[in-house]
C-alpha cells in the first residue's frame, strides 16, 4: 500500500469518526431537555476526548482539520452549559472559554459568541458590569444571528436586571426581538437548549425573568403567557420546568401577590424536574421561596424541602468564576415591590447595552 493510498484510507476513516461524532453531539443537543443532565453530561465526556486528539492522531491538515476543531467547539459548548446546568460553575467557564476560542479559529462567529454569553452568566452574579462586557465582545462576533437575540435578550437583559437598570432591560428587550423580527422561522427552532437558534418561547422567558426582577411583574405577564403557550405541547421538560417557576415568581413578585398561584406553579415545576433533578431548579425554588416568604409570609418549606438534595457542594472557584444559577442566586431585597434588589451600576450596564 502506497503513502498515498495510507493517508486517503486515513481521512476516510476520520471523515467516519467525524460523522458519528456529530449525530452523537446531534442527539445529545436534541435530548437536552428531557435526559438527565448528568447522562448528557456523560455521554459528552468522551465526545470532547476524541473531538480533540482524532486530529492529531490522523494528523489532518486544512479542511479536515478545521471541520474536527469545529466540532470540538460545539461539543465543548455544549459540555459547558451541562456543566452550568448541574452548578458546576468553574468547569463551565473552563469549558465556555475553550469552546469560544475554537470557535473563533474555526471561523464560526456566532458559535464562539453563544461560548462567550454562557461565559457571562457565570460571571453575571458577581459582577453585571464585566457580564455586559463579555456579553458586547459576543454581540461583535454574533452577526445577524439568533445568537445575537440570545445575547441581548437573555445575557444583556439578566445583566441589566441584576444591575436594578430596568430601562436597560426593556431596551434589550426591544432589541432582542428586533433581531428575532429579522430572522426567518427556520432560525427559530424548537424551545429549550441549542448551539444554534434560539425560540420565541426562550426569548419570551427570558424577557419576563429580566423583567420581573426589576419589579415589573405586571410587564412580564405576556411574556410568560407566550412562553407557556408555546411549551405547551413541547415536551421539552426542562424549558417547561424554566415556565413554571418563572410564572410562580411573578405570582409573589406582583403588586398584590398571589401565594396559592405561585405554589402551584412551582409544584407543578419540582413534580416534572423530579424526574431529571438539577441544582438550578432546586436554586430557583429556594430563591422564590425566600421571595414568598417577604412579599406573603410564608415561604415554599415543603418544596425546598424536597429538592434540597439537587444543590451540590459548592466547587472551588477560580478567580472570575460566576457561582449562581440564572436568577437563581441574585441579592434579595428587605423590601416588598422589587425582586430581588440589585447591585446598582446604571451608567456601566446602559453602556454595556449600547454595544450590542
Amino acid at each position: 500500500m502506497t503513502a498515498e493510498s495510507t493517508g486517503t484510507a486515513a481521512h476516510d476513516t476520520a471523515a467516519g469518526l467525524h460523522d458519528a461524532c456529530l449525530a452523537s453531539l446531534r442527539a445529545a443537543v436534541a435530548n437536552y431537555e428531557t435526559v438527565d443532565l448528568a447522562v448528557t453530561a456523560a455521554a459528552l465526556e468522551p465526545l470532547e476526548e476524541t473531538t480533540k486528539t482524532i486530529p492529531q492522531q490522523y494528523r489532518l491538515r486544512g479542511r479536515p482539520a478545521i471541520d474536527w476543531m469545529w466540532l470540538h467547539a460545539a461539543v465543548t459548548t455544549a459540555a459547558a452549559a451541562a456543566a452550568y446546568d448541574r452548578g458546576q460553575h468553574a468547569r463551565a467557564a473552563s469549558r465556555a472559554d475553550r469552546a469560544a476560542s475554537l470557535a473563533r479559529a474555526a471561523g464560526d462567529g456566532p458559535l464562539a459568541a453563544r461560548a462567550l454569553a454562557l461565559r457571562a452568566r457565570v460571571v453575571r452574579p458577581h459582577s453585571p458590569a464585566v457580564a455586559l462586557q463579555i456579553a458586547g465582545s459576543a454581540a461583535r462576533i454574533a452577526g445577524r444571528s439568533p445568537t445575537r437575540a440570545l445575547i441581548s435578550g437573555k445575557v444583556a437583559s439578566s445583566a441589566c436586571a441584576a444591575a436594578g437598570d430596568a430601562a436597560g432591560v426593556r431596551d434589550s428587550v426591544a432589541r432582542a426581538w428586533a433581531t428575532m423580527a429579522e430572522l426567518g422561522e427556520e432560525a427559530h427552532g424548537r424551545p429549550g437548549f441549542s448551539l444554534d437558534t434560539y425560540s420565541p418561547a426562550d426569548l419570551a422567558l427570558a424577557c419576563a425573568e429580566a423583567l420581573t426582577t426589576v419589579g415589573a411583574a405586571d410587564e412580564a405577564t405576556p411574556y410568560l403567557e407566550r412562553a407557556a403557550s408555546l411549551i405547551a405541547r413541547s415536551g421539552q421538560t426542562g424549558m417547561i420546568v424554566s415556565v413554571r417557576m418563572a410564572q410562580s415568581r411573578a405570582a409573589v413578585a406582583r403588586a398584590f401577590p398571589d401565594r396559592d398561584e405561585a405554589i402551584e406553579h412551582a409544584s407543578e415545576a419540582v413534580a416534572l424536574a423530579a424526574r431529571r433533578p438539577a441544582e438550578w431548579v432546586a436554586r430557583l425554588v429556594r430563591d422564590v421561596s425566600d421571595l414568598a416568604e417577604i412579599r406573603t409570609g410564608h415561604g415554599f418549606d415543603d418544596l425546598v424541602a424536597v429538592t434540597a438534595g439537587w444543590i451540590a457542594a459548592p466547587e472551588s472557584l477560580p478567580p472570575g468564576s460566576g457561582c449562581a444559577a440564572d436568577f437563581a442566586a441574585m441579592p434579595r431585597s428587605s423590601g416588598l415591590s422589587t425582586v430581588p434588589a440589585p447591585r446598582r451600576a446604571r451608567a456601566s450596564c446602559q453602556g454595556g447595552v449600547d454595544e450590542l
